[in-house]
C-alpha cells in the first residue's frame, strides 16, 4: 500500500513539473492565457478551434529513378536482350548472371495533401501523388533490354506521420538555455546579455524543419495500346503494393496561415515482369524526389467585416476575435513587418 502511494505521488509530481515546464517554455504551442473566442456559440468556437489545426498543400518537382534487375542463365528463358551497340533486336541466351540498370530523371511529379498539426510537435497527413514518364532501356555489361509500354503513369495514395524537429518555439527554448550561463555573470555583462536575449526572443522566426514517414499504395498505369503485340517486357506492379518513404521538409512561413515548403523524399518500390511471354522476374526501384510547393492553413479566426473598422491586426468585437488582414500577411505585425 505504501509502495503504491509512493508511485502515485511520483506520477503526480512529474505531471506537475512537465505541465509547468511546457507552459513556461511554450515548446508545444501551449499558453497559460485562455484562448479568445472565435465564434458566438460554443459549438462554432470548438469547430473553428479544430478547423485551424488542418492545412492543405500542393507541391511539384522532379524525381530520380534508379531501377535494377537481374537475369540468370539457369531459368531456361530467352529474352529480347541486344548488344548495347546493336540497334536490331536479337534473342540471346543469358550469361551466367546479367545485372541491368536504368537511371533517369522524371519530370514532373505532383502531390496534393492535407496535414493536421498536433501541439506543434507531431503532424498527421494524407495525400495523393502522381508522376508520368517514359522509361529508358535497362543497360549493363554491354547489353540492353528495352521495356514494352515505356510511357507510364503512377499514382500513390499515402498516409504520413511527422515530427517537428525545429521551429520558433524550439528556437526560443534553445536561446533560453544558451543565455542561462550569463545569470551568474557580473551585472554589466548580465544586463547586456539580457537585452540581447530579449531582442532575439522577439524576432519573428519563420523556419520549420520536420521529418516524416509515409506509407502508401501504388497504382501503376500503362498505355494498353502499347502492350498489344510487341514481344517485349512491360512493368506490372504487385497487387495492392505498399510503398514506404522517408521525407525531410523545410518550411518558410509567409504568415500564420501561408508558407512555402521544400521537401526531399526517398521511396523504395518493387515491380514484376507483366508479360505473358516470360517468367516473372523482380525489378527494384529506388526513387529520390525533390519538390517545392505551398501550404495553406485553414483559418480558425474570421475576417472582420465591420464597416469602419480599420484595424489590421487581430482584434476583438464583443469578445470575439477577428482578423484584420489577409491570410497571406502576418496578423500581429511588428515594426518593419507592415509591407
Amino acid at each position: 500500500m505504501v509502495k503504491l502511494r509512493s508511485i502515485l505521488l511520483i506520477v503526480i509530481f512529474l505531471g506537475q513539473v512537465f505541465q509547468s515546464f511546457c507552459q513556461e517554455e511554450d515548446i508545444f504551442g501551449i499558453t497559460r492565457k485562455a484562448r479568445p473566442l472565435k465564434s458566438e456559440s460554443k459549438v462554432g468556437n470548438a469547430f473553428r478551434s479544430i478547423q485551424e489545426l488542418f492545412s492543405f498543400q500542393v507541391s511539384s518537382g522532379a524525381a530520380y529513378y534508379g531501377m535494377n534487375t537481374r537475369f540468370y542463365k539457369g531459368d531456361g528463358q530467352v529474352y529480347p536482350i541486344t548488344q548495347f551497340q546493336n540497334a536490331d533486336y536479337g534473342y540471346f541466351p543469358l550469361p551466367d548472371t546479367l545485372s541491368l540498370q536504368m537511371k533517369q530523371v522524371i519530370l514532373p511529379t505532383i502531390e496534393v495533401g492535407m496535414r493536421m498539426n498536433i501541439l506543434n510537435l507531431l503532424t498527421l497527413g494524407a495525400g495523393y501523388g502522381w508522376e508520368s514518364t517514359r522509361l529508358a532501356p535497362f543497360e549493363g555489361s554491354g547489353y540492353q533490354f528495352a521495356l514494352q509500354g515505356t510511357s507510364i503513369q503512377a499514382t500513390n495514395y499515402y498516409a504520413s506521420l511527422g515530427l517537428v524537429l525545429y521551429d520558433a518555439s524550439r528556437r526560443r527554448f534553445l536561446l533560453k538555455q544558451k543565455y542561462k550561463k550569463f545569470n551568474q555573470a557580473n551585472p554589466d555583462l548580465k544586463m547586456r546579455m539580457q537585452r540581447e536575449y530579449n531582442q532575439r526572443i522577439r524576432q519573428n522566426y519563420p523556419w520549420t524543419v520536420s521529418v516524416e514517414g509515409e506509407v502508401g499504395q501504388l497504382n501503376l498505369i500503362q498505355n494498353k495500346k502499347q502492350l498489344a503485340t510487341t514481344y517485349q517486357v512491360n512493368l506490372s506492379s504487385l497487387s495492392n503494393q505498399l510503398t514506404y518513404a522517408g521525407v525531410i521538409r523545410i518550411g518558410y512561413q509567409l504568415s500564420e496561415y501561408a508558407s512555402i515548403l521544400v521537401k526531399g523524399k526517398y521511396m523504395q518500390r518493387y515491380f514484376v515482369n507483366g508479360s505473358s511471354y516470360f517468367s516473372s522476374f523482380p525489378i527494384d526501384q529506388a526513387m529520390y524526389s525533390f519538390q517545392v510547393g505551398v501550404t495553406m492553413k485553414v483559418p480558425g479566426t474570421k475576417r472582420c467585416k465591420i464597416n469602419g473598422c480599420g484595424v489590421v491586426m487581430k482584434h476583438r468585437h464583443n469578445g470575439i476575435e477577428y482578423r484584420g488582414s489577409s491570410i497571406f500577411n502576418l496578423q500581429n505585425r511588428k515594426i518593419g513587418q507592415w509591407y
